[in-house]
């Protein structure tokens, strides 16, 4: 698709902020690792986004022209005021670089922009896309923010569907960027309720679909489904 455990006690500690400095683990279990991205990943991150692109006909990402906040990706999200997520699987440090996210604050009051959203392929279909979203929307609705943007290449229709099952809506509006691939892509906005619900998509009794998914990787991480702050993390 193209959209980070310690052994410590786990704790209720929706009312600290988390500390948030570039290789931060939020959590860690069963050999993969949820943590913010530092400058020396940046080739891990490339090597993931450009495999995932090649996998559609006329795809290449030139780093350094297509997508230059790549190459410090910590420094350059900092400077934005936004922030980016990764997921390792393997022995920390080192792992293998198996999911992105990143968000970043539009230019629209209220508005954050959803970004770098990217899933290894043999990583798929298992909820890891649709968690790595609800942790940008998390940190949306701890900034107080109302909305949601993105914007996603029109080739990537697994993606879209991704988003639509999460309540993105398609704009009217395409953008062409001037890149190595002439990338042309759509725009999508969701609306942030200001508490989202704690099982989204199932009653009692029903089958397991996405949110179970999305639960699951909350509960390996140790991150709680409701609203608040990611617990604090641990440092690696």
């Amino acid at each position: 698709m193209a959209s980070e455990m310690n052994s410590a006690p786990r704790e209720n500690s929706s009312s600290r902020a988390p500390r948030n400095s570039p290789g931060t683990i939020i959590g860690a279990a069963a050999g993969l690792v949820l943590r913010f991205a530092r400058d020396d990943d940046a080739g891990a991150i490339v090597a993931l986004i450009s495999a995932v692109w090649a996998e559609y006909p006329g795809k290449t990402l030139v780093a350094a022209a297509d997508m230059p906040e790549l190459l410090k990706p910590a420094t350059s999200y900092a400077e934005s005021g936004g922030r980016f997520w990764m997921v390792e699987a393997g022995q920390f440090p080192g792992g293998q670089v198996i999911g992105t996210v990143a968000m970043a604050p539009s230019v629209e009051p209220g508005v954050v922009e959803l970004q770098k959203l990217y899933v290894a392929r043999d990583m798929r279909r298992n909820g890891l896309g649709s968690f790595l979203c609800r942790l940008v929307e998390r940190e949306a609705r701890e900034r107080g923010a109302h909305a949601i943007e993105l914007w996603s290449d029109v080739k990537l229709l697994d993606a879209h569907q991704r988003y639509e099952r999460l309540g993105y809506r398609r704009g009217e509006v395409l953008k062409t960027y001037d890149d190595t691939s002439g990338t042309v892509r759509y725009y999508y906005r969701k609306p942030l309720d200001p508490e989202p619900a704690d099982q989204p998509g199932r009653e009692n009794g029903a089958r397991a679909g996405p949110g179970d998914a999305v639960d699951r990787w909350q509960a390996l991480f140790d991150l709680g489904a409701g609203r608040g702050s990611l617990r604090e993390a641990a440092q690696p």
